[in-house]
């Protein structure tokens, strides 16, 4: 289990990337530049490999459920320690890549 020190740094943390990604969807609302339209997709990419290392574990022998309840707040969260749930997690990786490239490389 993680100290109660790192939990709130990692937290701190996601709620500044947070924060940066609001101001940058503002920001993308006022222009029509290339690059505020990938800053929102970065900031969401790094928001998302943040909450798979906060919410993965080391792994454990016995099948994991699909479902567990989060770490701090209300609400349930993809485990990915579970087969399934990690295959989630790389496909919300993959798509969110796959967005920044396209936006990237589009005219």
């Amino acid at each position: 289990m993680r100290s109660n020190k790192s939990g709130k740094l990692l937290s701190l943390t996601i709620l500044f990337i947070f924060a940066f990604f609001l101001l940058s969807v503002v920001w993308t609302l006022r222009s029509d530049t290339k690059i505020a339209r990938i800053v929102p997709l970065i900031l969401v990419l790094i928001l998302t490999i943040l909450s798979f290392l906060h919410y993965a574990p080391a792994p454990k022998t016995k099948q994991q459920p699909l479902f567990v309840s989060k770490r701090f707040g209300i609400g349930i969260s993809v485990n990915p320690n579970n087969p399934t749930g990690r295959l989630f997690w790389y496909l919300v990786f993959a798509v969110m890549t796959i967005l920044i490239i396209v936006v990237a490389f589009s005219n």
